[in-house]
């Protein structure tokens, strides 16, 4: 939403903003209300997402390779929980360029640069679907584009 506004700052630049490029504005003020929820839902839901995704890592143990490095598993145990935490603001802010921008390009970096590929392709997916479980169909449907580009950003390297 915040890029959004941007852009239209820069194109209307000197003149009105017509109704159809104010739309954008209308519609997140509609969805605030179920985007504060959603928000609150997921801040809630962290620990135990990220216990079942554990758990889930745990359940294959050639996934860190060799007895589970410890490095790997904390690792990617901090940068889900910033990817939990920017899924959440995100979904408020509903601003997907700054999301991808900001943080999904640098992750994919690092998920490159230590060889996670693997790990990030079971874990996306799988926290697409488990975000889902704590959300209301109308939260779900809000969280679902910004759940849809983590695992298209990170979950396909």
């Amino acid at each position: 939403m915040l890029s959004q506004l941007a852009r239209l700052t820069v194109e209307a630049d000197g003149r009105y903003a017509t109704s159809e490029e104010l739309q954008f504005l209308k519609d997140y003020i509609e969805s605030l209300d179920s985007r504060v929820s959603a928000y609150q839902k997921i801040q809630a839901a962290e620990a135990e997402v990220l216990s079942q995704l554990e758990a889930k890592w745990a359940a294959n143990e050639n996934l860190f390779g060799q007895g589970n490095n410890k490095l790997n598993v904390s690792t990617c145990q901090r940068d889900l929980k910033h990817i939990i935490r920017y899924t959440a603001t995100t979904v408020l802010s509903s601003d997907l360029d700054r999301l991808r921008e900001s943080c999904l390009l640098w992750y994919q970096t690092i998920v490159r640069a230590y060889k996670y590929g693997h790990i990030a392709n079971i874990t996306y997916p799988l926290l697409n679907e488990l975000m889902k479980q704590f959300l209301s169909a109308e939260e779900a449907v809000l969280a679902s584009p910004v759940l849809g580009l983590n695992q298209v950003i990170l979950g396909k390297t």
